[in-house]
């Protein structure tokens, strides 16, 4: 095994028979900017001798966050660390938790800009997104980026789900399982006047609300929306099943069947939306749409490290799966 440290940029110069300026300024993917022309043969000679030397360039990526939740957020950014530890040589800075706050995540990406990132993986908000879409400079300002659980902005790749599949997913599992009356248990979030659902607020759940009503639509049903737990328990001899599709609509709805002394899935059955450990645990275990954290994760981190390398790799939706276990009551 070579050892990295006595691979120096005039080691790959002296091989690639081209100055240490052009090797730093390949090996920095920065060819393509500034005054200095570089051919593509000079560029994919210099990379090959890099690679056939052994030597690997210390790389920094950022990680901007919106929230660090134990079932989203925590996994991916675990997944992340993960896969760039074991496949390569990356140092990964956690920025500020934005909260989907446009202008924290404005604040972040130009500190990440400023500091030579090398690229930064983020979760923006839907808010921010409709933004970069008219703001070419925001996304030019930084040099690598790779979006998770959105969707692709120009340039820009992202890992995702298939939301809309969540919401397929879930409501065929309820019908498949005998149940005519159903609701969706919705949240609130980050607002989209251009809704197909104008009562729910996260793009994300409008994607799964269309997905779910689509399949009761299939069957000849329609579907009860709901906001709020205490609005579920009010009304709950309107419907027979319900799917929760945000990560914690589910744990919560059944403590409280639980404190109000309806038994689940006897009386109310129940689809939560994300895999985390609390669903596992829980009495009945919570049946729930996976949306493959671990996964999105891994790939994202895949995608920046081959736009570093100067590709421009594709954006990626992954489809959601579901996971039964006691929460669902066959009639």
């Amino acid at each position: 095994m070579t050892d990295d440290a006595r691979i120096t940029l005039r080691t790959i110069a002296d091989r690639a028979g081209v100055s240490v300026a052009t090797v730093s300024t390949v090996l920095s993917n920065k060819a393509g900017s500034g005054k200095v022309r570089i051919s593509d043969q000079t560029i994919q000679k210099v990379r090959r001798t890099a690679r056939s030397a052994g030597y690997r360039r210390q790389i920094v990526i950022g990680l901007i966050p919106a929230r660090l939740s134990e079932a989203n957020e925590i996994p991916v950014a675990q997944s992340i660390i993960q896969t760039l530890r074991e496949e390569h040589d990356v140092h990964l800075a956690l920025g500020v938790p934005t909260q989907a706050n446009p202008q924290s995540e404005l604040t972040e990406l130009a500190l990440i800009g400023r500091s030579g990132f090398d690229g930064a993986i983020m979760e923006p908000s839907f808010a921010l997104l409709r933004q970069l879409a008219d703001r070419p400079d925001i996304i030019a300002s930084c040099t690598n980026l790779v979006f998770i659980n959105r969707y692709p902005v120009d340039e820009v790749p992202c890992v995702t789900v298939d939301h809309r599949q969540c919401g397929v997913i879930a409501a065929r599992h309820l019908i498949d399982n005998g149940h005519a009356r159903i609701a969706f248990l919705a949240d609130h979030g980050d607002s989209d006047p251009a809704s197909c659902c104008p009562a729910i607020e996260c793009e994300v759940q409008q994607n799964r609300y269309q997905g779910f009503s689509e399949a009761l639509a299939e069957a000849g049903r329609t579907g009860e929306l709901v906001h709020e737990v205490e609005d579920v328990l009010a009304r709950r001899g309107e419907f027979t099943a319900i799917y929760c599709a945000h990560t914690r609509g589910a744990t919560a709805l059944l403590s409280a069947c639980w404190q109000a002394g309806v038994s689940v899935p006897a009386a109310l059955s129940i689809v939560g939306q994300d895999d985390e450990f609390t669903k596992e645990i829980a009495r009945p275990a919570l049946t729930t749409v996976d949306v493959r954290t671990p996964e999105v994760g891994q790939l994202a981190a895949r995608t920046i490290i081959a736009r570093i390398d100067g590709e421009k790799p594709k954006s990626t939706v992954l489809s959601p799966r579901l996971i039964e276990r006691e929460s669902v009551r066959h009639l």
